[in-house]
């Protein structure tokens, strides 16, 4: 028969750490005068803005759904040219404000960024291009990333996670980043999850997934945010983890009773008093007035109900004097390492 693992509508989901994190920029303000003075000499453009192999100056027009936008390198200076979506470009006006005192408008339509909303952008570029390594990673230098170049970036983390249930019947689920910035290749891990979805094939794609993905432009990619690229929310894919880890778990160590199948609270409830936790009985006590519905139990609820037992279990408690008949098994099972 097979393993189902249940995970309720309301079952609490913690998705903790940091994936990736802006390179720490100088906010750097012009005068519009400076700006003026920038175009009519048109300024270096770094090389690393290319999007094929056309000259910096040369990058390819943008789409009707998006704009070029000019901003500085962080690390050189040289300035970038590169196409962000509409959507992203509306975002930061919004955050920022749309004036021309962020947003100066080129004679060419280009939007060379500026201060505070410079400093964001460049600061994401600088992590994309240099701590992921996606400029280092692009070997023949036109710009795209193939699938082997792409596999040289560090644009992956690993994540490990605790379910904390009683049989198939998951009560709390957590999942928090253990290393950052991995290479896509450098992975052994027994199971991989792409979830960030198809591959950026270059630095302007991945510098809008980001600008996206970065929902409240704190310049950080929190795990939360990173699992949303996939259009997924962090939830579904959690549970997605701990669904297929806890079946892998369970064709390595035989298939898991239901503890709570055809029992009653008040028999738990018996077991649970050998534990001596007045928390746990309290909890109970409020599961016995609603009727046995795990939903009405927040997470600290939930925690200490299955911790509790679990101890019950460690200290090897005396089970002859429960009803004959009943069985308990609780177990923690802790996720197979995840890849993002």
């Amino acid at each position: 028969m097979k393993n189902v693992v249940k995970i309720g509508f309301n079952t609490p989901i913690q998705a903790i750490g940091t994936a990736f994190s802006a390179m720490k920029t100088e906010v750097h303000k012009q005068m519009k005068e400076e700006l003026v003075t920038e175009e009519a000499n048109i300024g270096q453009m770094s090389d690393v803005s290319k999007l094929s192999k056309t000259s910096a100056v040369e990058a390819l027009s943008p789409s009707p759904n998006e704009q070029t936008v000019i901003f500085a390198d962080p690390i050189n200076g040289n300035l970038v040219k590169l196409n962000l979506s509409n959507e992203n470009i509306n975002k930061l006006k919004k955050h920022f404000g749309g004036g021309e005192d962020n947003f100066y408008e080129r004679k060419d339509r280009t939007l060379r960024l500026n201060g505070e909303v410079e400093a964001h952008v460049s600061g994401w570029f600088g992590d994309i291009a240099y701590k992921r390594e996606f400029l280092q990673a692009d070997a023949d230098k036109d710009g795209k990333l193939s699938k082997e170049e792409y596999n040289n970036t560090k644009n992956e983390f690993i994540g490990q996670g605790e379910a904390h249930g009683v049989g198939e019947n998951i009560i709390s689920i957590k999942e928090q980043i253990t290393e950052q910035y991995v290479s896509v290749s450098a992975s052994t891990r027994l199971v991989k999850y792409d979830q960030t979805g198809k591959q950026s094939s270059s630095i302007e794609e991945e510098l809008n997934r980001t600008l996206k993905a970065n929902s409240n432009i704190d310049s950080y990619i929190s795990l939360q945010e990173a699992y949303s690229v996939s259009g997924k929310k962090n939830s579904e894919v959690i549970s997605a983890h701990a669904k297929k880890a806890i079946a892998h778990d369970s064709v390595m160590h035989g298939k898991r009773d239901n503890p709570f199948k055809d029992k009653t609270l008040e028999e738990l409830g018996y077991y649970l008093e050998k534990t001596d936790s007045k928390e746990a009985t309290k909890i109970l006590e409020k599961l016995k007035v609603a009727n046995g519905d795990e939903s009405t139990l927040n997470m600290d609820e939930r925690e200490v109900l299955g911790v509790e037992i679990i101890k019950a279990q460690e200290r090897k408690v005396d089970l002859s004097a429960i009803k004959e008949g009943i069985k308990v098994s609780v177990e923690t099972t802790r996720f197979i390492d995840v890849k993002g």
